[in-house]
């Protein structure tokens, strides 16, 4: 604890704080949809958006501090003697770490698969996104007529996602804003929603056994209980009691049906926000609040999640803020839904084109590099692929700059020779490597094997 507030004091010294911003009021649009106002508050030209010199040279540091550890790897003979002088080839296969894309439903359908995309997204992600919202309109809706449940799209993204060795997360479970509610529950009395719900959770975790990573809830700091729903008025802040009239039993419903699965609580805003009269400092203490309640009612999730698209790009100072207020809540921490959108650059002004596209790679670098960073944090997901890649497939600067820096820069590979103990070891990133071995007569075998921060020895028997 010490060392990342230690980490993270330097940060705030490196990176200046946002001047203080005024509230603005949010437009008329759809219920649940007011962070989408884009008139956002001014913005400080001395924050950093990209890396300074000294920031990168933080980041850096605790990178290799927090995602880096020495490996170490024992051969021995079935009869336990150690095998000295066989060459090991190790090379990193995929970080112990959730790189996540949020786009399998822009690429993908139930009878079409981008050959140009998929390839791309598999080389770089380890994670999907598989939606399954009960009633929004933009994307294929789990139940808007009642009786009528339509998962063909949902199962489509979670089989595209397991078919290319990707870890799928489902979004959401539940979400208590009027636009994901189906109208046709409003008829029913209160005990019989809340088993309606029960009932939908039940049936997608149930239907969906390859998710092993789920949004459980989304957006609670902001939105009604279900009970209050005709209530709303955004932004709607319900007490911890009262939002856990429905979230403690989802905790229970979800970790029934499958309890070897990760649930996440997600929500917007706790970075920056629009919203009239409630800052994000309130909102991080309120969530930071709500895990600590569902800790001593025993329904705890496994994760909180971040939602990092609201109010424009952020500054370091910012995002660094956000990462450690919640880290409070002694769970791991994940970046469930950032984008950073080149219109909302707030320098585009003064730069051009190409300036602007560099822009781009630059701060989703700097945000990437911070959440790796951070011991706390676990994974992130770009929502939605625009930045990534353009109209036939293709992967676009981004991709590539990130890539080099995902995949190469963050890589861990190296030949060694076992001692007369039997032993190599190295300094490397956490993760799953391939392991090539030969022995004194040359022959060759491969190993698979998954180095965690708590596990960093281990023994192979030939």
């Amino acid at each position: 604890m010490h060392n990342r507030r230690e980490f993270f004091a330097k940060l705030g010294g490196a990176a200046l704080a946002l001047g203080a911003c005024k509230p603005v009021q949010y437009k008329n649009t759809i219920a649940g949809e007011e962070w989408k106002n884009e008139h956002y508050p001014s913005i400080s030209v001395d924050g950093n958006y990209w890396f300074s010199e000294e920031l990168q040279e933080i980041t850096e540091q605790a990178i290799a501090k927090n995602r880096k550890g020495s490996l170490k790897l024992k051969l021995k003979g079935k009869s336990g003697n150690p095998l000295t002088g066989y060459q090991l080839h190790l090379k990193l296969l995929q970080h112990d770490f959730d790189w996540g894309f949020s786009g399998a439903s822009d690429i993908c359908n139930l009878d079409k698969r981008d050959d140009v995309v998929t390839p791309l997204v598999r080389k770089l992600f380890n994670c999907t996104t598989a939606k399954c919202y009960w009633d929004e309109r933009w994307h294929q809706p789990i139940e808007s007529k009642e009786g009528k449940r339509i998962t063909s799209r949902f199962r489509g993204e979670i089989d595209w996602g397991l078919s290319n060795g990707l870890q799928v997360k489902g979004h959401p479970l539940v979400w208590t804003v009027r636009k994901a509610i189906p109208e046709w529950l409003d008829k029913y009395s209160y005990p019989r929603q809340m088993k309606i719900l029960e009932d939908h959770v039940r049936d997608l975790i149930r239907l969906s056994p390859g998710v092993t990573l789920w949004d459980l809830c989304n957006e609670m700091l902001w939105e009604p209980s279900l009970r209050n729903l005709p209530k709303r008025d955004w932004p709607h802040l319900e007490s911890i009691d009262e939002i856990l009239t429905y979230l403690q039993p989802a905790v229970e419903w979800a970790k029934d049906e499958n309890p070897h699965a990760t649930y996440v609580l997600n929500d917007y805003g706790l970075t920056k926000t629009t919203a009239p009269g409630v800052t994000s400092a309130q909102q991080r203490k309120r969530f930071v609040k709500l895990i600590n309640e569902m800790r001593r009612r025993g329904c705890l999730p496994d994760a909180i999640g971040s939602q990092a698209h609201v109010a424009g790009w952020y500054n370091a100072y910012e995002f660094t803020t956000m990462l450690d207020e919640l880290s409070a809540s002694g769970l791991p921490l994940q970046i469930t839904e950032f984008w950073a959108k080149p219109k909302d650059n707030p320098f585009k002004s003064e730069m051009s084109a190409n300036e602007q596209q560099q822009a781009l790679i630059d701060h989703v670098r700097m945000i990437y590099s911070l959440a790796f960073a951070h011991p706390n944090v676990s994974h992130i997901s770009y929502w939605g692929s625009s930045e990534w890649f353009d109209e036939q497939g293709e992967a676009k600067p981004l991709y590539h700059a990130m890539y080099n820096l995902i995949k190469d820069e963050w890589n861990t590979e190296a030949s060694l020779v076992s001692d007369s103990s039997g032993e190599v070891q190295l300094p490397a990133f956490f993760g799953t490597y391939a392991i090539l071995i030969q022995d004194l007569k040359g022959n060759q075998r491969y190993e698979k094997v998954l180095f965690k921060k708590h596990d960093l020895t281990k023994t192979i028997i030939l």
